[in-house]
Order: structure tokens, then C-alpha cells, then sequence
């Protein structure tokens, strides 16, 4: 029906109509304009009024005249002595008021394009001539003065314009206005490809991910996402349907990583390359009865090479690969997230087999729970996610990817099988590990032949990958602040310094403070080498670094995975070996500030010895650090949904004073192994036992650094004497005091 496309279509109605009305209105303006060129008033004649020109007509004054239309040029005989003049040039003076002729002065008017021509005297040609516009009604009258006057009248023809011209004059405004619709509408439309709300609303739902696709041999790679125009894939249809109809992901070249650009992580990568074989090779699988796996989870330390693990498997599927940020879910919008999830996996099974990636996913799939402070909206997506997952057709080679450092507070219905198949736990990397990471960074620089890169790897303990890519580009800038044409061992050492210890801070001090200094770090340095179970000392400064005053590096020699009781009280001797230098050498009344940080690093070693490990023979083998899940808020999923009784029951107390629930005892089978932690930890008597055994396996460690201290006095002054002269030692220069 008719109505029903002036419905559909009111907006695009009602914005004509109301162009169209402006339209007329400003033709209807440009109507009563004048044409271009319908003045003819001299630029030189003097205006003046009506009246004036009946009195010099009347006065004899008046020799000849010239009209045009309702202008008229007058001749006068006498120029005006009157001060009347509008447009008369200012202090202008005549060399003579001689009359003019009335032929030359006609043969001037009809020959200047102006109705005014350069002559011999134009002064005097301006002083004898003015100039009126007749009023309405005062023609007639005027020439019957002038006949009356006998006055030699001259009717001059009326100029025609072009005709071009009068048009353009006449529809100039008009002409401008629609100009400036169009480029504000252009501009709108560039701003906003999609035209109008409607079609901005309906790519909200639609999924952000980047597609990465293998281009066909000798294409070159697009320097941005190429996104193909809905109106080329519709056939001109409107934007919205375009979008309804086609919803894909710009398409991006695959990335130039591949697994020879992943090391340090061996078994990792074995586990992807089986999938990128799946997805290659499914025949291999699928005849022994094997099928694709549905998902992995990456689970590992920031920096340890989640994603770039992720982009080796986009570099090596050979297979569209999907890549998004689980935080580009979720907007504000209701249902946006659940909405965009839908729309990534309808794409995905589009062009199956292929690869989902999805970044970061604690986002939104943190555990979900009855708390005040809950997100329904992530809760939603999430639920969402969990039904895509599980809803893969078993014939479809889809892979989910995802990486996480938090999978500790991921929801329990992601990690199950059918969803995430396996775990793939990406950790720090090893020596071995360590070097081939730093061997695979240091291909494109130049390194001085003093480099050794399994010297680096020992000293680069604890470091991840991304930790090992900052370390190699940190040297390289160091050897650029030198101007050096490689890379040399000073330069990873300060860049390794830099990174631990932090930048240098140019402080002044005094003499007493930097002894001090000395012997706080003296300290540290001679307890870790009196030690065998202390990691080697691997540099001493008293130089300011970071927010420390003066630091002592130490570097392993081996990777260590389990810590004996033995190996931890001597790095609580070597922790507290600063304050005892001090205590030894100054006295206790002049022991510093400096050691805030050691304490802080022991006491919490100790607490975990008693806490969490075990090593106190009063506490016990108890893990007795436990805090409640999410203990911050409310969280009714912690209970035991087979402890809520069916009934109601109330609180009642034993002969002991002990409060429990009426009828049948709820169960308590979840927290009975954690029950003397939970329970006793709240103690007061457990938090007192606790704190004695932590003060006294300090007083154990401090007993340790003042033995060795003690008896190793002499080294202790050497060293410090040798770090105020130096202010920094190495460690074959520390070594060599120490033997000497």
C-alpha cells in the first residue's frame, strides 16, 4: 500500500518537503532582487535631492538633462554653491566655472561605460553635474518644468545586461545555499558511511574481530583493513539491509610471525603445532576416530608469549584466523556483548576450518555470581559464550584460542572439556630457554664478540620473554647513547641494571652517608658470599638507582624450581645483612632507614615459611594463609547449594557456647580440608603462635649474617672503603677484594 511506503519512508518526505520550501522561499527572495547593473548613478556627480533640481530648473540654472529610467542627469550652468553635495570630491576645486557645452557634456555621458569619462577637466565636469533619482509620481511633473524651463532633454536608452549575468545575479543566493547543503551532506556522509541511525544501531551487535587471511601469491599486503562497501555487495540496496546481509570482518594479511619466531617454550609449541597439523591435515586424525580439539586456553604470566604464540599459529594454519579482545565485547549497551560473540562465531563457521582468538578472556569470563556488585551484562555475554562453544557442529574445524594470566578466577563452565579441551600452560622460560630467546631478539642487531649469550641467560633469571625483547632493545639503545657500531657486554649490563634496579639519580651526599651506604650494601654482598646456599653476587653500587640509595645484584647459577629451608633462611641472612653491618660498624643508636625494604622482603618470607610451607615445628605442616574466595563482597555461590536445608531453621547454641543450624547439620565436606586454616588462622592464639615462629626465624637469620659478619670484620672495611672509591664493583672486582 501506498501509506505504507510514506511511512517507511516519512524521514527522507519530511526532509525534502522541508528543502524544497526553503527552495521556493529563497527563489521567491531572489526574485525582488535587482538585476545586476540598474544603477547608473555617477561616481563623480553630485546627489541631491528633488526639490533642489525644480529650484535650479525654475531658476534658470538648468542647461540640459539626461534620463534614464528614473535617473537623471542634470547640466547646470552655475555649479551649486551649497554644501549639500554627497558625493562630490572632497577639497576638489574647479580651475573655472565656465559653463559646459551641452553636447560635449552629452557626448560625455553616452560614451562612458560609467556614465563617467576621464576628460581634460573632470573636475569641472563633476561640479556642473548632479544627479537624482526620481521619486514615484514626480515624472511628469518634472518634465513639464523642464519644457516650461525650455531645457534641452536627451533620453538615454536603458542598458541591457547579459542575460547570463542577470540569471546568475538573480539565483547566486540560491546557488549557494544548495553548494553548502551538499558539502555539509558530504561531509556527514564521510564522517558516517552508514548514513543514519538506524544503520549505525544495527553495527553495535556486529563482532570487532580482524580477520587474518592468506592473500594469493604476488598481492601485495593492504596497508589498512580493507572493508568491503555494503552498497557494492548489495547491488545499491540501503546501508542497513547491506549490513544485515553481510557482516564480515576486514580482512588483514597474515602476520609474518611463525613458530621459528617462537623459542624458549618448546613443549607449547609442540602442542599448537599438533592443532595447525589438525587443521592442515584433518584426514590424518579424523581416520583413526580423533577429533579437532574445540578449544585451548593459554594460560600463563604476563610477558611469558601468549599472543605471540597466537600469531605463530595465524602465520602457520594457512587458515582464516579471527583475532579479538575479550574487553571489545561488552559496551553500554544491553546485549551488546552477547550479541557481537553470536556474530564472530556465525563467521567463523562461514569460512570454516579456521582459528578464533580471543585475548585477555578473564574480561568476560570471570566467575559468575549472585554479588550486589555483579555485571548481568558480562554475565550475559559470558552465557552466551559457554552456548558457542558448546554448539559446534563436531564436522566444523573451528578452533577457540583464548589466553589468560588470571585462571584463577575464571568460571568453572569454560574450562571443562567440549569447551577448552586443553590447558596449554605457557611459564617463564628456562636457561636454555632464555638463551635461544635472546639468540632469536639479537638476530638483527650486531653484537661485539665480548657477548656471550649463556652468560646473559644466567644472569636474566625469572625473566620472560617479552622482559628478554626489552632487554635486547635497552642494550641496543645504550650502544647507541655511546656511539658504538655493536653491541657490547657493558651495554647489556647497564641495560640489565636499568631494568632491575632502575635509572640513575644524580644525587648529592654527604661523606658520612655514603660510608653508610657502603656498608649496608658491603654487608648484603659479604653474607651472600660467606653463604654456599645464597645466590652469587653479581654487583655492588652505592650509586642511587630506582628508589634505593645503593643496591647488590645478585644473579643465580642455576634455575631453581623448589627452595630448601636452608636455601630460604640464607636469604633471610643475606636480607638482614645489611642492618647487621650497620648495628656492627656504626652501633645501634645509629642504625638508618635504609633497611625498610630488606625487612619488608623477609618478614614476608618468613610468614610464608610458617603459612604456606610448613617450616615451623611449632605451627605445624598446616597451610594456615588461606583467605575466602572472593571474601571482599558477598558471594552466594560459596555456599554449598546441597547445604541450603528445604526447610527454614534457626540459630541455637550448645552447652559449649557454639552457634550452629537447627536439624540436619549442613555439609562440610568442602572446606574440611581447609578447615584448621580457615578456622584457626582467625585465631587469636594461632595469629600469636605465628607471629613469634616469623620473629623467630628472623632472629634466626639476623644470628646468621652477625657470625659472619663478625668474623669477616676486616673484608667488611675493605669492601666498604673499596665501594666508596669505585662506587661500583663487578663481580670479578668484588671477588678479588674478597681474596685479597
Amino acid at each position: 500500500m501506498w501509506w505504507k511506503f510514506l511511512y517507511s519512508h516519512r524521514n527522507a518526505i519530511l526532509t525534502g518537503t522541508l528543502i524544497i520550501a526553503l527552495c521556493a522561499l529563497l527563489l521567491g527572495i531572489c526574485a525582488r532582487l535587482p538585476a545586476p547593473g540598474a544603477s547608473d548613478q555617477s561616481d563623480g556627480a553630485q546627489v541631491v535631492d528633488y526639490t533642489i533640481l525644480v529650484h535650479q530648473i525654475q531658476n534658470g540654472n538648468v542647461s540640459a538633462v539626461a534620463i534614464q529610467d528614473d535617473n537623471i542627469h542634470a547640466l547646470l550652468k552655475n555649479p551649486l554653491q551649497s554644501t549639500k553635495t554627497i558625493a562630490s570630491k572632497a577639497g576638489a576645486q574647479s580651475s573655472s566655472d565656465a559653463p559646459i557645452d551641452p553636447a560635449s557634456w552629452y557626448h560625455m555621458l553616452t560614451n562612458s561605460d560609467t556614465l563617467l569619462t576621464a576628460s581634460q577637466d573632470t573636475t569641472a565636469f563633476d561640479r556642473h553635474t548632479v544627479y537624482i533619482h526620481i521619486p514615484a509620481g514626480g515624472k511628469d511633473l518634472l518634465m513639464t518644468q523642464l519644457e516650461s524651463a525650455h531645457v534641452d532633454v536627451n533620453i538615454l536608452p536603458t542598458p541591457q545586461p547579459s542575460p547570463l549575468l542577470t540569471v546568475l545575479g538573480r539565483f547566486a543566493p540560491l546557488l549557494l545555499v544548495i553548494v553548502l547543503l551538499l558539502v555539509f551532506f558530504s561531509i556527514r556522509q564521510k564522517q558516517n558511511p552508514l548514513g543514519s541511525m538506524d544503520d549505525r544501531i544495527s553495527q553495535i551487535g556486529k563482532s570487532r574481530a580482524r580477520r587474518f587471511d592468506r592473500l594469493p601469491e604476488g598481492t601485495t599486503p593492504p596497508t589498512k583493513p580493507q572493508v568491503t562497501s555494503p552498497k557494492l555487495l548489495t547491488g545499491g540496496r540501503s546501508p542497513a539491509s547491506a549490513v544485515a546481509k553481510s557482516a564480515a570482518a576486514p580482512v588483514v594479511a597474515i602476520p609474518s610471525v611463525t613458530f621459528a619466531d617462537v623459542a624458549g617454550i618448546d613443549e607449547v609449541k609442540s602442542e599448537l603445532v599438533e592443532m595447525v597439523q589438525f587443521l592442515r591435515e584433518p584426514g590424518k586424525f579424523s581416520r583413526l576416530g580423533a577429533h579437532i580439539p574445540r578449544g585451548a586456553l593459554l594460560v600463563g604470566a604476563p610477558g611469558t608469549g601468549k599472543t605471540l604464540l597466537a600469531k605463530a599459529v595465524a602465520g602457520e594454519a594457512q587458515v582464516p584466523f579471527f583475532s579479538m579482545s575479550a574487553s571489545e565485547f561488552v559496551e553500554m549497551f544491553v546485549g551488546v556483548g552477547a550479541s557481537r560473540v553470536r556474530d564472530l562465531f556465525q563467521q567463523a563457521r562461514r569460512v570454516a576450518p579456521c582459528v578464533v582468538f580471543i585475548d585477555e578472556l578473564d574480561a568476560v569470563g570471570r566467575k559468575r555470581s549472585m554479588r550486589a556488585s555483579g555485571n548481568d551484562e558480562r554475565d550475559q555475554t559470558l552465557n552466551q559464550l559457554l552456548v558457542e562453544l558448546d554448539g559446534f557442529d563436531a564436522r566444523q574445524a573451528v578452533i577457540v584460542m583464548a589466553a589468560t594470566n588470571r585462571v584463577d578466577i575464571l568460571d568453572k563452565a569454560l574450562l571443562r572439556p567440549g569447551r577448552f579441551d586443553r590447558r596449554i600452560t605457557v611459564s617463564a622460560p628456562d636457561r636454555v630457554g632464555r638463551e635461544a630467546i635472546l639468540r632469536v631478539h639479537a638476530r638483527q642487531t650486531p653484537l661485539s664478540e665480548d657477548v656471550s649469550l649463556e652468560r646473559l641467560a644466567r644472569l636474566t633469571t625469572g625473566m620472560t620473554g617479552a622482559d628478554l625483547a626489552n632487554l635486547v632493545n635497552e642494550a641496543a639503545l645504550s650502544a647507541a647513547r655511546r656511539d658504538l657500531m655493536a653491541i657490547n657486554h657493558d651495554c647489556f649490563e647497564d641495560a640489565l641494571a636499568r631494568i632491575q634496579l632502575g635509572a640513575l639519580r644524580p644525587l648529592v651526599m654527604s661523606e658520612s652517608e655514603r660510608r653508610i651506604i657502603a656498608v649496608h650494601e658491603g654487608g648484603h654482598a659479604l653474607v651472600a658470599h660467606h653463604l654456599p646456599e645464597a645466590d652469587r653476587v653479581n654487583r655492588v653500587t652505592i650509586l642511587p638507582r630506582g628508589q634505593s640509595l645503593g643496591v647488590t645484584q645478585f644473579s643465580a647459577e642455576m634455575d631453581r624450581y623448589n627452595y630448601s629451608r636452608e636455601t630460604l633462611m640464607a636469604r633471610i641472612a643475606v636480607g638482614l645483612g645489611g642492618r647487621v653491618a650497620e648495628e656492627l660498624t656504626f652501633g645501634p643508636e645509629r642504625i638508618t632507614t635504609g633497611a625498610e625494604n630488606d625487612l619488608q622482603v623477609v618478614t614476608d618470607l618468613a610468614r610464608k615459611m610458617v603459612t604456606r610451607w610448613g617450616m615451623s615445628e611449632r605451627v605445624g605442616v598446616v597451610f594456615a594463609d588461606y583467605q575466602p574466595e572472593e571474601s571482599y563482597a558477598m558471594n552466594m555461590r560459596s555456599i554449598d547449594p546441597d547445604a541450603i536445608p528445604s526447610q527454614s531453621r534457626s540459630l541455637v547454641a550448645d552447652v559449649r557456647g557454639n552457634l550452629y543450624l537447627n536439624g540436619s547439620q549442613p555439609a562440610q565436606g568442602r572446606y574440611y580440608a581447609q578447615t584448621m586454616a580457615s578456622r584457626s588462622s582467625g585465631g587469636v592464639m594461632m595469629n600469636a603462635l605465628i607471629d613469634a615462629e616469623v620473629q623467630r626465624i628472623l632472629n634466626d637469620g639476623r644470628a646468621m649474617a652477625r657470625a659472619i659478619l663478625t668474623e669477616h670484620a676486616t673484608q667488611l672495611t675493605t669492601l666498604a672503603d673499596a665501594l666508596i672509591e669505585h662506587e661500583q664493583l663487578d663481580r670479578t672486582q668484588f671477588e678479588t677484594i674478597i681474596q685479597g
